[in-house]
C-alpha cells in the first residue's frame, strides 16, 4: 500500500515537472538529463505524450505562416491615395 502511494506521488511530481517543461523540451533548452527525463515520463504518460504533440503540430503550423509580409494599413491608404489623380 505504501509502495503504491509512493509510486504515485513520484508520477505526480515527473507529471508536473514534465508538464512544466515541455515547452523547453522542444526548444532544446534542457540539459541531457533533463530532456531524457521528459523522454522516460512522457513514454508512459498518454496525457504528457498528447499535450507534446499537439504542441510540436502548433509549432509546425505557425513556422508555415512565413507568408509575405503584408502592408500595414497607413501603408495600404498612402498607396490608395498616391494612385488617385
Amino acid at each position: 500500500m505504501i509502495r503504491r502511494l509512493l509510486e504515485r506521488r513520484r508520477y505526480m511530481r515527473e507529471h508536473n515537472w514534465t508538464h512544466a517543461h515541455l515547452s523547453e523540451y522542444l526548444d532544446q533548452d534542457l540539459s541531457p538529463a533533463e530532456r531524457e527525463r521528459v523522454e522516460e515520463h512522457v513514454s508512459i504518460c498518454p496525457h504528457c505524450r498528447r499535450v507534446l504533440r499537439t504542441l510540436r503540430r502548433t509549432l509546425e503550423s505557425l513556422m508555415d505562416l512565413h507568408g509575405e509580409p503584408r502592408p500595414g494599413l497607413a501603408d495600404g491608404v498612402i498607396d490608395r491615395l498616391r494612385g488617385e489623380p
